[in-house]
Formats: C-alpha cells, sequence, structure tokens
C-alpha cells in the first residue's frame, strides 16, 4: 500500500512530474526569451512602419486595380495572415485587393489617411481614418500590422471604428 502524500516540498532548480506533466525548473526561462528574441530580432522604427503603411494606403486610395496589385505586391507578403471584423484570419494577399475594391463600391471618392503610428519590434499599431468624398471624416479604426524579414506586411488585423466610450 502507498501511503498518500500530505506535503511535497520542491527546491529549484528541480524538474518536477506531476500527472504526466513536466514542469521546467525557472532557470529555464530566461533561455526561452533569449531563444524567442534569435528567432524575431527585427526592429521596425515608427518611420519604417509610417511609410511602409502609406504606401499600402495609396493602393487602397487607388482607382486603378492594376496599381492595387503593383503596390500590394510591394508591399505585402504573398502569404499575409488578413483579419478584419467581416473576416476571420486568411492567408493570401488577394482578399486585401478585393476589399479595396468593396471600398470603392461603397465609399466612391472616398479614401484612407494615417491617424497615428506606435511601433514595438516589428509590430505596428496605426490609426486609419476614412475620408469621404466630401472631405468629412467617417470613421477611424486601427490597424496592427506585423513586418516580416523580407520587409513587407506579413499580418494585418484590422479594428473596426473606435468609440470614446464602451457601448
Amino acid at each position: 500500500m502507498i501511503a498518500p502524500i500530505t506535503r511535497l516540498t520542491v527546491h529549484f532548480p528541480a524538474v518536477v512530474l506531476l500527472a504526466g506533466m513536466t514542469l521546467l525548473p525557472s532557470v529555464a526561462y530566461p533561455q526561452q526569451i533569449q531563444q524567442i528574441s534569435r528567432k524575431n530580432p527585427m526592429v521596425v522604427t515608427k518611420r519604417q512602419a509610417w511609410d511602409l503603411y502609406a504606401k499600402l494606403h495609396t493602393a487602397w486610395n487607388s482607382e486603378s486595380l492594376d496599381d492595387r496589385h503593383r503596390i500590394s505586391a510591394e508591399v505585402l507578403n504573398e502569404n499575409i495572415e488578413y483579419q478584419t471584423v467581416r473576416h476571420d484570419t486568411t492567408m493570401g494577399r488577394a482578399l486585401v485587393i478585393e476589399d479595396m475594391a468593396t471600398f470603392h463600391e461603397r465609399f466612391p471618392g472616398g479614401h484612407f489617411e494615417i491617424g497615428d503610428v506606435s511601433v514595438h519590434h516589428n509590430v505596428a499599431l496605426l490609426t486609419w481614418v476614412l475620408i469621404q468624398a466630401d472631405g468629412t471624416e467617417f470613421a477611424r479604426g486601427g490597424d496592427q500590422i506585423t513586418v516580416g524579414e523580407d520587409g513587407k506586411i506579413s499580418k494585418i488585423t484590422t479594428f473596426g471604428p473606435s468609440t470614446k466610450a464602451p457601448d
């Protein structure tokens, strides 16, 4: 017969086996952080993020399908992850270009401007401002972009119009 365990004392560094799970000692955490840091050492400046996003906006603002394709190829990774309020995460720049066409159908003569930028490593938060054909602001929202090692946007998560107070 096995006596029940009434008290367990663990002194670190130690490896503990519990219900088939291995819990690594606390000394492993800094090593994991170093490995993560080495995987993605890229840092993007606010200027670089702004310029890349501004170039993307020239595609969004263009009436020319050829310009949208050309500019999108310059700034968007071919296998970009794209998520919006209307779309679950999808892969590929084709959907981004389709959304550009939808924007022009819904807001003829409208365009996007950039409100502000913040960066952290290779991720940037940018505010977009949708301006209608008559020059009035229609909405403000945000995009989180991730810049890949190729210098192109590898991921966009779009947030719908923001509000100053929650509903």
